[in-house]
């Protein structure tokens, strides 16, 4: 399939590269980011900053509403930022880019957001994104995923002047996450890697980054998960994988386990890597027939020997990972009881339906698809149709 290959930001990268927020010529920034990484950072921050004048707004919750984004673009108009800095997991990174669109434009609203009309954002400010987790690759991708607060969705807006002016990749910041995030946080980047190779969109330039990401992935994220305070060196790799993969998902698309994932969280607060991480298996299985070449080139890419079929042995290969992860591999683990799950699956399904990565999965999946996935899913048991 032709198509462009979108700019990818500058990028600073390296153990120290957050400093290099004092060497930006803007003069008045504005930090976005959530109370806890502003506890932890806001020292170095602020002694980065000190010859500017900045401000923050700390008021990002996990998986964000609209208004919580529309309160933040009220505190930059009043602020008048030239840049406007998020610092944090993927909720802040998404919410910097909401930010930075409705100050940039007053006149529209967070949900005119879309890729087909130019926006002519810039003129204010310049928008620069610093990962302080490994995984969600936000800071490339031309995405925002937000929370309704009225139908409690996840919806996904799109625009390509999303993408940052530059991002800083600092190994450093990382060091604290705990296990549970060092895990959730890496799957999220395995499947953005995985779904991105499966994807309609990708192509030479996204399979090279996704391919060298699951590398990395694979053999540093068990040593960033079992010591990542003390291991750099790992913290490192999985920094810069997950940011790989952020520039190939952001060149390609998520499919059906993103999707999924997206109904999951936003219906039972499941966190967002657990949720895409429980799904993938499932949807790999679910797409067999049409991308096991594309999983051949992937198992090729691990070194692995195909001694039964491709699906089944990368299906396993990602279990086995999960399982030293300790992360969940059927919905029903995550504690939720199969009369909710009958409750809600009707919205489950409807949601995932709109959701604009099910229209890019390799698969056409029909509504009594999707509900069959989710069943499986829930009980554990193969995807056979």
């Amino acid at each position: 399939m032709s198509m462009n290959f979108i700019k990818v930001p500058t990028i600073y990268n390296g153990k120290g590269s957050l400093k290099e927020l004092r060497n930006m010529k803007q003069k008045r920034v504005l930090v976005v980011t959530d109370k806890t990484i502003r506890d932890l950072f806001g020292k170095k921050i602020e002694r980065y900053l000190r010859k500017k004048e900045f401000a923050y707004f700390d008021e990002i919750e996990p998986d964000p509403r609209d208004e919580t984004i529309i309160k933040g673009a009220k505190f930059a108009k009043e602020f008048k930022p030239d840049l406007i800095t998020g610092l944090g997991g993927g909720s802040v990174m998404d919410s910097a880019k909401g930010i930075y669109f409705l100050y940039e434009r007053e006149d529209k609203n967070l949900y005119d957001i879309n890729p087909l009309n130019y926006f002519k954002l810039g003129k204010k400010s310049k928008l620069i994104l610093v990962p302080t987790t490994s995984g969600t690759g936000a800071e490339h991708t031309s995405a925002i995923i937000v929370s309704n607060s009225e139908t409690k969705q996840k919806i996904g807006l799109i625009s390509y002047e999303l993408v940052p002016s530059a991002v800083i990749i600092d190994p450093k910041l990382p060091l604290k996450m705990p296990k549970t995030l060092t895990a959730s946080t890496g799957v999220d980047a395995i499947v953005h890697a995985v779904e991105s190779i499966m994807n309609k969109l990708s192509n030479d330039f996204t399979d090279a980054v996704n391919l060298h990401a699951i590398k990395l992935l694979f053999e540093f994220l068990p040593q960033s998960y079992e010591n990542g305070k003390k291991n750099l060196r790992a913290r490192e790799k999985v920094h810069n994988a997950a940011s790989l993969a952020g520039i190939g998902l952001a060149n390609s698309a998520a499919g059906l386990a993103h999707s999924c994932g997206h109904s999951l969280g936003a219906l039972f607060d499941i966190q967002h890597g657990i949720a895409v991480g429980i799904m993938l298996p499932y949807i790999i299985e679910f797409n067999s027939n049409i991308s096991k070449e594309r999983y051949k080139l992937i198992l090729d890419a691990l070194n692995v020997e195909i001694n039964s079929s491709p699906t089944k042995a990368l299906t396993e290969l990602i279990l086995k990972l999960f399982e030293e992860l300790q992360i969940p591999t059927k919905i029903q683990d995550l504690g939720i009881s199969k009369e909710i799950f009958n409750n809600k699956i009707k919205k489950l399904t409807d949601f995932t339906i709109s959701d604009l990565a099910t229209s890019l999965n390799p698969r056409t999946a029909r509504k009594e698809d999707v509900e069959r996935i989710f069943y499986h899913a829930f009980n554990g048991k193969s995807i056979d149709f």
